[in-house]
């Protein structure tokens, strides 16, 4: 595969998932707008809560799905069928595993929730049964797991992006229906079940037709992997599960901190949050995530090009974060009230704090995928145990201590990603992907530049906006005009610097 190739599959990839990602948000808006309005901001918050506590059980996938994409890029790229299916069929079988011990674990979760959920345990019908609803949604998906990443390693993203979509946007329309006649949360959650189910099943079968030689009967002797690729794989998944940890403590933890410390409204009010902070840093992510298996492929074909393409999706990054960030500051008051009402917007010091999480984590990406692509997991093993730990014990001192409340959990996360992987994923890419950290030093004032001037643009976006008043649609599109006009002239500005800088 020749660079053209590699281009081409990172556009067609990122350009369907990233549409089919936009659509599907806007239907999340009206799902859960009506959601509100029948269900109530208790529900909501359930659902939160069970989303995050579904997030912890997902730690015991040990983190084999990154680890197998990366072995598997190879065989991929030189045809070899033999070895591909070798290591789709361990990788099937372990999973199967892994489904049966997140079930176990679910299970013996359940003594534990009325804890968790505080006096609405008893005051919310069927929290049991929305629980285990919850449990086999992300059960089932385990048995088709091979399926997507043999796809996401063979630059074949946007199969599953049509699949899901198609499938998400009729699930959704009857989703909506069933609220308005019906206002049942556990048929709602029957209906999430179902909508996975049924991706899945065309997910698989769509594996069966673009790789035949997988449903041949197999004899469990000839799919033994060899020493190299076990040690591989056994490293990278114990790095994986490391970052899987890191990741799941410091996020997934939040709403449950929120449900004991500060109450289950709040996760519900907070989620309405993140709901429009994931879908861009989703958006994002489903555009980019086509990258991870070309690089993987470019690391082989042509490794001389990884660092000036690693730099120029640092510079994409901070781009898109020069017109989101002055966007999301200005428009989440105004936009909440006018969306849901009032009683559902947040102070604004949890609003920066929300803002600041979500832009550590964007510029993250960049070095992160290059981590994945390079199969580096095993590198920064410690990494995330650390991360979670300050993250933890932050939280718990500024809630408990400080009496912070939301604003407690926000800081822990903040302060912890600042000290420890802010600056640490570069510098492993640097040192053990590139083998060149003297690069570090110029990735680094220039990474302090950015945020500056990300910093920068939002200050002056609100200077020129605080004073205006009004409400409803005509206002939010004023306010997003005029922080987009200054969006502009700083990207103007920037990217004429960087081209400046290209051609020294």
């Amino acid at each position: 595969m020749n660079n053209n190739s590699i281009k081409f599959n990172i556009f067609k990839n990122g350009s369907i998932a990233g549409i089919t990602f936009i659509v599907s948000m806007v239907m999340k808006f009206i799902v859960r707008t009506f959601f509100i309005k029948f269900l109530g901001e208790q529900y909501l918050g359930l659902n939160g809560l069970y989303t995050s506590i579904i997030q912890v059980l997902s730690l015991t996938d040990l983190g084999m799905e990154a680890a197998f994409a990366f072995v598997l890029y190879r065989p991929i790229a030189e045809n070899d069928a033999d070895s591909i299916f070798k290591i789709v069929k361990n990788l099937k079988k372990i999973y199967e595993i892994v489904g049966l011990l997140v079930l176990i674990i679910g299970m013996l979760i359940v003594p534990f929730l009325k804890y968790i959920i505080g006096d609405n345990f008893n005051q919310l019908n069927h929290v049991v049964l929305i629980y285990f609803i919850f449990l086999a949604t992300t059960v089932s998906s385990y048995f088709f797991t091979y399926s997507r990443t043999l796809f996401n390693a063979d630059q074949r993203n946007y199969v599953i992006a049509n699949i899901n979509f198609f499938v998400t946007m009729i699930g959704n329309i009857i989703q909506i229906l069933t609220i308005m006649y019906f206002k049942n949360p556990v048929l709602f959650s029957l209906l999430d079940l179902l909508i996975t189910i049924v991706s899945n099943l065309l997910i698989s079968m769509r594996v069966k037709r673009y790789y035949p030689f997988l449903s041949i009967p197999f004899d469990k002797n000839k799919v033994k992997l060899s020493y190299d690729i076990k040690l591989n794989l056994i490293k990278n998944s114990i790095g994986g599960l490391s970052n899987k940890i890191g990741t799941i403590i410091v996020f997934s933890s939040d709403n449950i901190l929120i449900s004991m410390f500060v109450g289950l409204s709040t996760v519900g009010i907070y989620n309405n949050y993140t709901m429009i902070t994931n879908s861009i840093s989703g958006l994002i992510s489903r555009i980019i995530q086509p990258m991870t298996a070309s690089i993987g492929n470019m690391r082989i074909i042509e490794p001389e090009k990884s660092i000036a393409l690693f730099n120029k999706f640092n510079q994409l990054i901070y781009y898109v974060l020069i017109f989101i960030m002055p966007q999301l500051f200005i428009l989440f008051p105004p936009f909440i009230k006018w969306w849901i009402g009032e009683k559902y917007v947040l102070s604004m010091s949890s609003t920066v704090l929300i803002l600041i999480n979500i832009t550590l984590q964007l510029v993250r990406q960049p070095s992160l995928t290059f981590i994945d692509a390079y199969g580096l997991q095993w590198v920064q093993k410690w990494k995330a145990i650390i991360e979670s730990i300050i993250n933890m014990g932050l939280s718990l001192v500024f809630i408990l201590v400080f009496r912070m409340g939301l604003d407690g959990i926000l800081l822990g996360t903040t302060v912890s990603t600042i000290i420890t992987v802010s600056w640490y994923e570069p510098y492993v890419v640097f040192k053990y992907g590139f083998h060149d950290i003297k690069l570090i030093i110029k990735f680094t004032i220039d990474y302090c530049k950015r945020l500056l001037t990300i910093s920068i643009v939002v200050l002056i976006s609100w200077t020129l906006t605080k004073d205006i008043s009004g409400e409803g649609l005509p206002f939010l599109i004023l306010l997003s005009l005029t922080s987009l006009g200054v969006s502009v002239m700083i990207y103007s500005f920037s990217y004429l610097n960087f081209k400046i800088s290209q051609n020294k």
